[in-house]
């Protein structure tokens, strides 16, 4: 809960933060741990649209980045990239908006045409997506059981 009032501040007070988010809810496009992303700070009567990233307080005090999938007259529907359940986000909850983030040393801006276009292939193809997610969540699971049983046995040979 404080690294969300410090992100709030730090937006409040320069407008701009940078950071490395967690999670694979924004994968493939977003990295967990291994890419930045660069938020500015969401104006108050800022209307934003399908396929912008807001930066968000859940109620339980989770800060997400997740892209708008609608607008509706009571917030935006919002879903992880690599996701399929819808969250409603009321516009007061939100804070910033990605601007871009870098892949490697290039960034991406997240109003590039070639980005959005990437994304909304990425959105349109729903049982191509289904099935490159079941491999990556499978092989995660994977990674992370071998892992746990290389830790329990003080990473000797099994």
């Amino acid at each position: 809960m404080q690294e969300v009032a410090n992100y709030k501040t730090e937006l409040e007070k320069n407008g701009v933060i940078a950071f490395v988010p967690k999670g694979d809810s924004m994968w493939p496009i977003i990295k967990n741990h291994k890419q930045s992303v660069v938020i500015r700070k969401k104006e108050p009567n800022e209307q934003l649209k399908p396929f912008d990233v807001p930066f968000y307080l859940r109620a339980n005090g989770a800060f997400v980045l997740h892209r708008i999938i609608s607008v509706t007259k009571n917030g935006y529907l919002v879903c992880g990239d690599s996701q399929f359940d819808l969250e409603l986000v009321k516009d007061e909850q939100i804070f910033g908006v990605l601007m871009g983030f870098y892949k490697g040393k290039k960034y991406v801006k997240a109003d590039n045409h070639k980005y959005i276009r990437h994304v909304e292939k990425w959105y349109r193809r729903k049982t191509r997506r289904k099935i490159i997610l079941k491999i990556f969540y499978f092989r995660n699971r994977v990674v992370n059981k071998l892992k746990r049983i290389f830790k329990k046995n003080g990473g000797q040979n099994v």
